[in-house]
């Protein structure tokens, strides 16, 4: 994800563009959870943040970091394609987003 009017990439670690496909429309992210002990009653499943291509299906896993900084990013895209806000709203909360990220 770039950075609102900008072109800075938000995860320098990963390629805004696939390195499968050179698809740069955008990535689906997935959440998926893992008990490492899984036939055992006991333990606790922890979750796994993937970025995923949707043209060729390259994965690549995120880590708690990089999915917290995006996390704020995917609910307010997330309320724009469900139609719960409007356009208008939608660039204001996030100029409101990247002023508390620069602000960090």
């Amino acid at each position: 994800m770039f950075r609102s009017n900008t072109q800075e990439w938000l995860l320098p670690r990963i390629n805004p563009k696939c390195e499968n496909c050179n698809n740069n429309e955008y990535y689906n992210i997935y959440t998926t959870y893992i008990k490492p002990f899984l036939i055992l009653s006991f333990g606790e499943w922890h979750p796994i943040f993937q970025i995923v291509c949707p043209v060729c299906g390259e994965t690549i896993e995120l880590d708690i970091d990089e999915y917290l900084l995006l996390s704020p990013f995917i609910k307010l895209n997330n309320l724009l394609e469900t139609g719960k806000t409007d356009e208008y709203e939608y660039k204001y909360r996030l100029e409101v987003l990247e002023s508390k990220r620069l602000y960090r």
